[in-house]
């Protein structure tokens, strides 16, 4: 697949809770100004001995985590006070939701989280009002390139 400048660039990138329990359809989480990073790092066990050789430290590969995406956006139109409602609902469900970010050329990230904080940034006179929030990821993530 070829892509295009289009294809490259960070906007129309989405984020979307799909739906469960009693929702009837998927909500996409709008006017996003960025979406935080998603992957996975892997933890380190630290198997130090009172007889390790050369009295250097010796460590093993843990268990992988894929941390925690932030996410930031502005309240500018009607819908979007509908952000504040659903993610102060999310929070207190304290639920672990599927979600996906989905890129312009298509690729997208899959994984499973919840609400970690939810928050209206700083109100002032020169500026729109914000919100962010924490998605904590559980469980690994699963990336799916623009051609599969």
């Amino acid at each position: 697949m070829a892509f295009t400048n289009n294809d490259i660039k960070a906007i129309g990138t989405k984020l979307t809770k799909k739906k469960s329990g009693t929702e009837t359809t998927d909500w996409e989480v709008g006017s996003l100004t960025s979406i935080g990073e998603i992957g996975l790092e892997i933890g380190e066990l630290d198997i130090t001995t009172l007889d390790s050789p050369d009295r250097a430290k010796e460590f093993m590969a843990g268990d992988l985590d894929a941390g925690e995406c932030a996410i930031a956006g502005m309240i500018k139109k009607a819908d979007d006070e509908q952000t504040v409602v659903k993610m102060m609902s999310l929070i207190q469900a304290s639920a672990t939701e599927d979600w996906t970010v989905t890129f312009p050329s298509g690729a997208k990230w899959v994984f499973k989280a919840f609400v970690k904080s939810f928050k209206t940034a700083e109100a002032t006179t020169d500026g729109m009002v914000g919100f962010s929030a924490t998605l904590r990821l559980s469980g690994k993530p699963v990336y799916t390139p623009a051609s599969a």
